[in-house]
């Protein structure tokens, strides 16, 4: 069972991070709640049309100069986060910041909080496109300066809020740099919110952060020893799923069973036995029932890709090759949306996943004929990872040519 280990897992709807060896992706994106992306168009409280909503006390009214950059930026950023318009992200930063040089914090304290928050987002989002960690630093830091002003005493829902961003930012740093203290601190940052996100006052965000939660568990969990962390997500993701429901939010509910099952995945690497690793396939079975090759194409083929990875894990431990068949069929309908020409590293990925079970196959029947297509598989994907210069990747490769080769020498 040496090539046990030997599947890639593709993680991370929209293929962010995709090609972790048996990796996670804060699934998803990042839930930018409240006062993200879903705020971008509201006035901060307590400072409506200049005026007070409480307490009675009138707050001063925004100068028009810095009104009118904020509201630029603001499009900037819409135009930016919806599409993939780097330069809009990068003039909506600079304005932001034009506008917060002219807007006193002790003046208008909650535009102030405002204001950071998105500028965090706006760095946020810039930073996942680039290499590199520096502008989601910067962001984690930005958010930091918000939650100066969105305090949970003032407003615990923006305060809240802005836990969650600041969580996902944190995560996403954590997944680029090595150890885990940035992952620990977003696990700190969710718990946070979900002080204030409760389910009967918030269900949804409630859930989101749930699943966040989750998500940065499982990925403490798989580079550390252990199943504690991995134990601590699968719950987690099972509690987010009671306000996940399919009928209330197909997609998300979709998601997060794809998140269980990564978990499952890799406590069923762990343990012996079989019982993580059907749960693991029975959770990506139920994704596939709402992530459908017609409404999400790319994310049908990557979660077929990952029930390929769990059965193949499944049957190496089973008696019999009917596990292993499945496993064939799984990554070859990946392969029917993870085309060479269209996302060349995926298929390349499929294609490694292919060898893995063909070898497995081998190894239980002695088939020839399972080496010979191992090769072909094997030998595609290789091409790709080199022509994209993916060393980690390559790495992993080579070897498994070889045992395959060795094999075919064997005969």
């Amino acid at each position: 069972m040496d090539n046990f280990f030997e599947s890639l897992r593709l993680t991370g709807v929209g293929w962010v991070f995709a090609f972790l060896v048996v990796g996670a992706t804060i699934l998803a994106g990042r839930w930018l709640l409240g006062l993200g992306l879903a705020k971008y168009k509201r006035e901060a409280p307590g400072e409506r049309n200049g005026k007070a909503t409480s307490a009675g006390v009138a707050a001063p009214v925004m100068q028009q100069e810095t009104k009118t950059l904020f509201d630029g930026a603001d499009e900037l950023l819409k135009q930016g986060t919806q599409s993939e318009d780097n330069r809009a992200l990068i003039e909506a930063i600079e304005t932001y910041r034009r506008g917060l040089a002219l807007l006193a914090r002790s003046e208008s304290p909650l535009q102030w909080g405002l204001a950071h928050t998105k500028l965090a987002v706006a760095l946020e989002t810039l930073g996942e496109r680039e290499n590199g960690t520096a502008r989601i630093a910067e962001a984690v830091e930005v958010y930091r300066e918000a939650l100066k002003e969105h305090t949970r005493e003032r407003a615990p829902l923006d305060w809240a809020a802005t836990q969650m961003n600041l969580g996902n930012a944190l995560a996403r740093l954590g997944e680029r740099e090595s150890g885990t203290a940035r992952l620990e601190e977003a696990i700190a940052a969710f718990r946070e919110a979900l002080k204030e996100y409760t389910p009967a006052r918030a269900p949804l965000d409630w859930a989101a952060a749930q699943t966040n939660l989750g998500n940065t568990l499982r990925v403490l969990g798989e580079r550390g020893s252990g199943t504690a962390r991995l134990e601590e997500a699968v719950e987690t993701y099972r509690e987010a799923l009671k306000e996940y429901t399919r009928e209330r939010v197909p997609l998300d509910w979709a998601k997060t069973q794809i998140s269980l099952g990564a978990a499952l995945e890799t406590l069923g690497e762990r343990e012996s036995g079989t019982a993580r690793l059907e749960g693991a396939v029975e959770a990506y079975r139920e994704a596939l029932q709402e992530l459908t090759r017609e409404r999400v194409p790319l994310e049908w083929a990557t979660t077929q890709n990952n029930l390929g990875t769990a059965l193949k894990d499944l049957g190496t431990r089973e008696s019999g090759t009917a596990r292993l068949a499945e496993a064939v069929e799984a990554h070859r309908e990946a392969t029917k949306e993870l085309t060479r020409e269209r996302v060349p590293l995926q298929w390349a990925v499929t294609q490694h996943n292919l060898a893995v079970v063909y070898r497995a196959l081998f190894e239980k029947d002695r088939e020839p004929r399972h080496l010979d297509d191992a090769i072909v598989a094997i030998d595609g994907a290789l091409e790709e990872f080199r022509t994209a210069n993916k060393s980690r990747l390559i790495e992993m490769a080579e070897p498994l040519r070889e045992k395959i080769l060795a094999a075919k020498g064997a005969l």
